[in-house]
Order: structure tokens, then C-alpha cells, then sequence
């Protein structure tokens, strides 16, 4: 019959041996991913404002602007093209209307597509993001958004650039890495037309904590103590 210092190290074990594990990385392909709880990917307009998609427990808002008037853009419609990443030709896009004013359903000249971040939990962030439909001579910028969110406008003056979209040199499918942990990211057309193909989510990987590793420290000490003594 264990004693009990030793039921007391095995507990201490136990509940670190319990402790959850987080999948390091959640990605969202949004050619193929659900919105608004619907059962089957929607081709064409998902609806006006703002959108959401769901993966693994996490989600991501989406919402769109257009038709910039001075430094204010103003609600749009988000889209949704269907298909597979490896396509590099399916994600979200941009419409003026309800019935798609670009027939590819990608983010125009002059539209913006605003990725929402803030209801994430758990540590976890938005730290790629891949663009899609970058044709040849077409193009677009990456920007963290520092004003207040409205899904009927978007102030252009907050916008601050964090990368450029552009082939040449790149490709078709193009993927941005090590972003900054703002709670918007906007997505724009500058040449031609493009899609937000992808977001990965990273979370911290969990460690244990100083006080976790002092704890088994002392439960192995605690057992083998036990130990000699039962020899």
C-alpha cells in the first residue's frame, strides 16, 4: 500500500500529465470552409458586412469595403469563391452588389476585404496569410488597420502597409509571413484582381510553467525517496 507523500507525488503526475495539448497551428482555407454556420460552401456572395468562419473551435470575421470617397470606403459585400487552396484560384473576395460585380468573385481595384482576428482565444493569432489569383501584372497590399471597426465604413487614413502583392516576382499564390498581432488585417486589389486564399493560426506552444517543472522536480524526488526506502 503506497503511503502518502507517495499517492501525493502521483497526483501531482497526474494532473501534469492531464494537462491539455493545443494543436500548435489551425488553418483556415476559405475556398472550402463553412460560413455563418452554413452546411456547404456558398460560390458568389455570402451576404453584406460582416461574414464568419469557423475552424477548430476558432473563428475569423471577415467584412468588406468599396467605392472610396475621399478616405472613407463604405460597406461592401463579401464573397466567397469555392474550391481548394491548392488551386491557388478560391478564397474570399469583394462585391459592390448583391449579385457579384466582378464575375470572378476576387477583391478589385479599389475594394477592401478587412480580416477580423478578435475573437480568437487561447493565445492563438493570425501569423500567415496567403493571396491568391495573382495573375501576371497583378497586384495588391497587406495593411493593419488601426481605426475603430464599422461594417459600413472603413476609414483608408488608419491603414498602415505591411507587405505588397506582386507578380512579377511572385507567383500565382503568394504567402506572408510573421505578421503583427493587430486585430485587423486589410487586404487590397491595386492592378487587376485577387483572393484571400488562406490564414494560419499559431498558438504558443504550451511550456510548462516554472512552478509546473518545481512540482515534478519534486514528485520524482519525492518518489525515489519512497523508493529507497521500501528496498
Amino acid at each position: 500500500m503506497m503511503g502518502g507523500a507517495a499517492l501525493s507525488c502521483l497526483s501531482v503526475l497526474a494532473l501534469l500529465a492531464a494537462s491539455p495539448a493545443r494543436a500548435s497551428t489551425i488553418t483556415f482555407n476559405f475556398g472550402a470552409i463553412t460560413a455563418n454556420g452554413q452546411t456547404s460552401v456558398i460560390t458568389g456572395v455570402l451576404g453584406a458586412n460582416a461574414q464568419s468562419f469557423t475552424q477548430s473551435g476558432q473563428t475569423i470575421g471577415a467584412d468588406a469595403y468599396c467605392c472610396a470617397t475621399g478616405s472613407t470606403a463604405t460597406g461592401a459585400y463579401v464573397t466567397q469563391k469555392a474550391g481548394s487552396f491548392a488551386s491557388g484560384e478560391a478564397g474570399l473576395g469583394v462585391s459592390t452588389n448583391s449579385t457579384g460585380s466582378d464575375p470572378q468573385w476576387e477583391i478589385q481595384k479599389g475594394s477592401y476585404l478587412l480580416l477580423d482576428q478578435r475573437a480568437l482565444t487561447g493565445g492563438y493569432a493570425i501569423s500567415s496569410l496567403s493571396i491568391g489569383s495573382v495573375q501576371t501584372n497583378e497586384g495588391g497590399t497587406i495593411n493593419v488597420y488601426g481605426g475603430t471597426f464599422s461594417t459600413s465604413s472603413l476609414d483608408l487614413s488608419k491603414l498602415t502597409l505591411l507587405d505588397t502583392v506582386t507578380n512579377p516576382p511572385g507567383g500565382v499564390v503568394q504567402t506572408f509571413t510573421s505578421l503583427p498581432s493587430d486585430p485587423f488585417f486589410v487586404i487590397t486589389d491595386t492592378t487587376g484582381n485577387i483572393l484571400v486564399e488562406q490564414a494560419v493560426l499559431t498558438d504558443p506552444v504550451a511550456t510548462p510553467e516554472p512552478a509546473s517543472l518545481m512540482l515534478l522536480g519534486v514528485g520524482l524526488a519525492g518518489l525515489g525517496l519512497i523508493r529507497r526506502r521500501a528496498v
